[in-house]
């Protein structure tokens, strides 16, 4: 959790917009043409994922289910992007990102679960 409120939380230089339509990003990476667009949107992708897996893997192994951890995901990420909405300066807010964060947390309960099925659950 301190790691995402870390990277997360801190002020940036962006244009502090809120992007409130579902998956713009992800929708215009496959629309663009520009493979450094594509590249761009797929390394921050991945980032927004990886984030999260730790946390994923955290409740696995407090014995979550993968449902639970899945809405503590979407929660969690919910809860960081309306934090950058509304006090950190410089912060785009995205529900793309919310979605990527959510679904970081279950591959990290599932890479867990698979790693170690006896005590993830």
């Amino acid at each position: 959790m301190a790691l995402i409120a870390a990277l997360t939380l801190a002020p940036m230089g962006g244009d502090g917009k809120a992007e409130v339509s579902e998956l713009n990003d992800v929708a215009e990476a496959f629309r663009e043409s520009d493979m450094r667009f594509l590249l761009g949107f797929m390394l921050e992708a991945m980032a927004n994922i990886v984030l999260f897996v730790p946390f994923g893997a955290a409740l696995s192994m407090r014995g979550y289910s993968i449902a639970k951890t899945a809405g503590y995901g979407l929660l969690v990420a919910t809860a960081v992007e309306g934090a950058q909405w509304l006090l950190i300066p410089g912060r785009t807010t995205s529900l793309d990102d919310v979605v990527l964060n959510a679904l970081g947390a279950v591959v990290g309960h599932a890479l867990l679960s698979r790693l170690l099925p006896t005590r993830a659950g």
